[in-house]
């Protein structure tokens, strides 16, 4: 039986925990023998605890570095692991040091997001791995040209959707009620970890210039904001209290996807977002922003509606547009949810990386 060790030193539950999590289920259901490494403290782990996932905490903080690494190196050569699977920075680093003086395993680096590499002297972490997989063709292309890393090493498994979880015919529920939105309002949501790069205060832009032609419509925000309610205190500044609907984290996604009209990204800068994935298999129609590997499933006028990035207005008026046309929107929602069926799987994501992970062993 052959065992995959993934590090994660990022404590929270994004969209990069999630894809690892779903990996490591989807791995431990092959057969193989899955051990995840993560800090304490991470809700990643508390998850992966829960699915009966192998879990290892080690802390990574600069201060416990030294010691990380020989903790790792230890387990990696007493549970004499295959493949050793990297995901963030910190762990990045740790990890492959570990795994090379190890010598056993295969090293993989996940990259998950579509902030630029410097070129710098420390990325030198970038050419230990023996393969770097990216969540996007754009993030992958950018690597190559622009860090000049080998284009064998780099291969784009884009993030999958469970397609039986985020199924419109199988969904049941709809949390209007819960949230006292009219059943008949036109609802326009996004739902993400609320952070800068989300780019949501052109999304409250948008939200106040389509309340001037259409008034009935709310708008929803749903995911955790780190750093503080300042999302929420802009919304209170703005007056939009009763327009705008902040309920934080929630868990069933599905049940929110089946409850909007409309999705939107308003991203400033994005690998290949889960969220936008998950509402075309939803059969949402997206307005999305044109950044990162987000064209990789919003094919304009297609798949969804492509927007310029810190343009309230251009956002505002794809959106009315798609309330207005209820049929187009119908289309588009239908043509997403062929796409994702098409490409962009659970099941293929899986596949993929294993078909990856036989070949590294080949080469061993």
């Amino acid at each position: 039986m052959l065992t995959i060790l993934h590090t994660e030193s990022a404590k929270r539950w994004g969209g990069q925990e999630r894809r690892t999590f779903a990996e490591a289920i989807g791995f431990k259901k092959r057969g193989y023998r899955v051990i995840l490494v993560v800090q304490p403290g991470s809700l990643l782990g508390e998850h992966a605890k829960e699915a009966g996932i192998e879990v290892r905490e080690i802390g990574m903080r600069n201060r416990d570095i030294l010691k990380a690494f020989f903790r790792l190196l230890s387990l990696i050569r007493r549970e004499r692991v295959d493949i050793v699977n990297t995901h963030s920075p910190k762990d990045s680093w740790i990890a492959s040091f570990a795994a090379r003086l190890a010598l056993r395993p295969q090293l993989i680096r996940t990259r998950h997001v579509s902030i630029p590499i410097r070129n710098h002297p420390f990325n030198i972490v970038y050419k230990l791995p023996h393969r770097i997989i990216t969540c996007g063709e754009k993030i992958r292309e950018r690597m190559i040209e622009v860090n000049r890393l080998p284009e064998e090493k780099i291969v784009s498994i884009p993030t999958g959707v469970d397609l039986d979880r985020f199924n419109p015919e199988r969904v049941k529920g709809d949390i209007r009620k819960e949230l006292g939105i009219e059943e008949n309002a036109p609802l326009v949501g996004s739902i993400s970890i609320i952070r800068t790069e989300k780019g949501y205060p052109y999304f409250l832009e948008a939200a106040q210039g389509i309340l001037k032609v259409k008034p009935e419509t709310r708008f929803l925000i749903v995911g955790p904001e780190p750093k503080g309610d300042t999302l929420a205190q802009e919304v209170r500044k703005r007056g939009l209290e009763d327009k705008i609907i902040m309920p934080g984290p929630r868990e069933d996604i599905p049940q929110v996807l089946a409850s909007l009209d409309i999705f939107v990204l308003s991203s400033l800068r994005e690998g290949v977002p889960q969220g936008v994935a998950q509402a075309l298999a939803m059969e949402k129609p997206v307005v999305a922003t044109d950044v990162g590997g987000v064209p990789e499933l919003i094919r304009n006028d297609q798949t969804g509606l492509l927007v310029p990035p810190a343009d309230s207005r251009a956002l505002a008026k794809a959106i009315l547009e798609l309330l207005e046309d209820r049929e187009k929107a119908k289309r588009l929602g239908k043509n997403g949810r062929k796409l994702i069926e098409e490409r962009f799987s659970q099941e293929s994501m899986i596949e993929k990386i294993e078909d990856l992970y036989r070949e590294l062993l080949r080469e061993i």
